[in-house]
């Protein structure tokens, strides 16, 4: 089926085009809404080792060791959540700390493209109390993180300085490259426009990509760091495969991020990282062969 510019761009039933685009997308904005929070990140130096955090001093109990790979190298932490400072949602657990790590010692950092669950090089890990912990000056002797051949650590965070979180609880209408965006996309484009039926999101932007560009400016949305909601990705979302269809719940998600003067977070160039988990791991809390990626442009 083919779509031509010139019902694209013509006027049609006493409205512009525009009009009915703009009624389109604000339509859009109120279907499949998901419970959405918001990450505000901030540089911190005074942040507490127990705190929600990107980077800096760990929580890590005396029960306990920095998860290693299966060559015995320790990862690296990337994040950590405090649960009680989290606003009600049905994500997380009421109390405990989850924690994200990843492998430093290459670029990948962590990224497994055959397997994205696999745990090798990456870990959550949900402590469900705070029980008597290292030190931050126990913990710059214990954490010995695997960098690169020249002892770099490959690394999203480009800052020294921790960076703290605030929350906003927000609903989210599905995010363009998240997968299941598609089919809520045709539907509804499908009612507002029956003249100009499409199958799926890609042929509008093969027979019009200045449309495609002023819908996707319309939806997307300008900070990703979050939890919950719809999944962000530069390139693709590895869930378009069927076998990882079940991985709907977005435990956390972190964007490159610019700071005052340069970038705090960076995954390669401009990319995202994302961490996602099944209901099933969700209910028993068990964050086991979580899916991780990350993608750049």
């Amino acid at each position: 089926m083919i779509l031509s510019r010139q019902l694209v761009r013509n006027n049609e039933g006493g409205k512009t085009m525009k009009e009915k685009l703009n009624a389109f997308i604000e339509d859009f904005k109120k279907e499949a809404l998901l419970d959405v929070i918001k990450i505000e990140l901030t540089a911190n130096p005074m942040v507490g080792i127990t705190q929600s955090k990107v980077g800096g001093h760990f929580y890590l109990p005396k029960s306990a060791c920095v998860p290693t790979n299966d060559k015995g190298e320790q990862l690296m932490f990337l994040a950590q959540i405090n649960c009680e400072e989290l606003p009600e949602n049905a994500i997380y657990p009421k109390k405990g700390i989850v924690q994200f790590w990843i492998f430093g010692g290459d670029y990948d950092m962590g990224n497994d493209y055959e397997n994205p669950c696999s745990d090798i090089n990456k870990r959550v890990l949900y402590y469900p109390t705070i029980e008597d912990h290292f030190s931050e000056q126990e913990l710059t002797t214990l954490y010995k993180p695997k960098g690169d051949e020249d002892g770099d650590l490959c690394t999203p965070i480009m800052t020294d300085i921790p960076l703290s979180m605030t929350f906003k609880s927000e609903k989210q209408w599905p995010l363009l490259f998240d997968y299941r965006a598609g089919a809520v996309f045709v539907k509804k484009w499908n009612s507002h426009f029956p003249e100009q039926q499409v199958g799926s999101l890609c042929e509008i932007n093969d027979i019009d990509e200045d449309l495609f560009g002023e819908l996707y400016d319309a939806l997307e949305i300008e900070k990703h760091t979050q939890i919950g909601g719809y999944g962000y990705f530069t390139q693709s979302d590895p869930r378009a495969c069927d076998s990882l269809q079940n991985y709907t719940e977005l435990l956390f998600q972190l964007d490159s991020y610019y700071g005052d003067e340069d970038y705090q977070i960076l995954w390669g160039d401009s990319g995202v990282g994302n961490f996602f988990a099944t209901k099933e791991q969700l209910k028993h809390l068990d964050f086991a062969k979580c899916l991780y990626s990350w993608d750049c442009c």
